[in-house]
């Protein structure tokens, strides 16, 4: 091309460009999210691009990470995601600050992803932290929030599906894996491979195993939690977990939000930091999440202050995509009255607010 290099005139694999119509839309996007926001008023934080390596230090987290050496020697890394920096602050600079502590945020993170189609390196999350409240009431109002964002956001169809990482956990616990085994039951319990799920527990209880075998195709509407209540009945730390999504249901369902919801008892992937809760939302058009959240009660002690917490983020690029799938309108532009080129007379006609273009 001219002589000049490829890489002056393309962006890399992984990272985005968005110009006029693209980008009016996404800011639409941001904008309705941010009002709901601050509608139930959360604090905005824009915390650092970037920190200390060891802040992201999460067994799903690290292999995603960029990091570099700083001048100084220390290791560094672009954030990955905004939760963990969001529980460093509040257990350094915001440690005086009583709970609950409310706050969102809305930007960019980083991580690397293999070049697969559909797969970006360079994410925008929007999303929200509620830390120091308890379960159900926060886990309520963070999936009411959600609920909301979806709605202004202009999202048609969508559904809040919820689980609860206590349920399988809770299961394990009974059966008797090593870390391998706990590995390969993970990932079959999360494809709904029921005969995947019997041969990686060929040595568990048989009670255990059937367990377990049901809860990878425990999903569906929220009326299954009655049967996940009589099918785990002799497992009392997966039972807790199952009435305690039930509760959290019949708040939203109180609420006004029944008719948005779905249960996936099997919903096992994620971060590992998650305790309780586990949601995504789904919405038709797209074929994965648009965002995603949940409970981590143990992650604000790694940085010294002990703190239940649940919040959530959605994803704009995701959300941009499926609006446009569902035929959304694009946000009008205001016209511009365009200027013979008399600087003097553009200047007078901004100050009262009208948009100019100069010839």
């Amino acid at each position: 091309m001219n002589g000049f290099s490829h890489s002056l005139v393309q962006v890399p694999p992984g990272v985005q460009c968005f110009v006029g119509d693209e980008a009016r839309r996404r800011r639409s996007i941001e904008d309705r999210v941010v009002s709901v926001f601050e509608g139930w008023s959360y604090e905005e934080i824009i915390p650092p691009l970037f920190d200390y390596a060891d802040v992201f230090a999460s067994e799903t987290l690290s292999s995603k990470t960029y990091s570099f050496v700083g001048r100084d020697g220390s290791l560094l890394a672009l954030r990955p995601d905004f939760t963990s920096l969001l529980a460093k602050i509040a257990a350094g600079r915001l440690a005086d600050r009583p709970a609950p502590i409310r706050l969102y945020y809305s930007g960019e993170v980083l991580r690397y992803e293999p070049p697969k189609a559909g797969r970006q390196s360079e994410l925008f999350q929007m999303g929200l932290e509620h830390l120091g409240g308890g379960s159900p009431a926060a886990d309520a109002e963070v999936l009411a929030i959600a609920a909301e964002c979806l709605e202004a956001a202009g999202v048609t169809g969508f559904v809040l599906t919820l689980g609860h990482v206590g349920v399988f956990a809770g299961l394990v616990a009974l059966a008797g894996l090593d870390e391998a085994g706990l590995a390969t039951l993970r990932e079959r319990v999360e494809s709904k491979d029921g005969a995947g799920v019997r041969a990686a527990l060929a040595s568990a209880p048989p009670e255990v195993a059937a367990a377990l075998e049901r809860l990878a195709s425990l999903s569906g509407e929220i009326s299954i939690l009655a049967e996940a209540e009589r099918a785990f009945a002799f497992a009392p730390a997966a039972l807790t977990a199952v009435r305690e999504l039930r509760s959290i249901v019949d708040a939203l369902t109180a609420a006004g939000l029944g008719d948005r919801l779905a249960i996936d008892l099997g919903e096992v992937r994620g971060l590992d930091y998650y305790t309780g809760l586990v949601f995504r939302a789904y919405a038709r058009g797209l074929g994965f999440e648009v965002g995603s959240g949940g409970r981590y009660d143990t992650l604000l002690a790694r940085f010294g202050r002990p703190l239940p917490a649940v919040g959530f983020m959605l994803g704009l690029d995701r959300l941009a995509l499926l609006l446009e799938r569902q035929g959304a309108p694009l946000p009008e532009a205001s016209r511009a009255a365009e200027e013979p080129g008399d600087l003097r007379g553009a200047r007078a006609r901004r100050a009262a607010g009208v948009r100019v273009r100069l010839r």
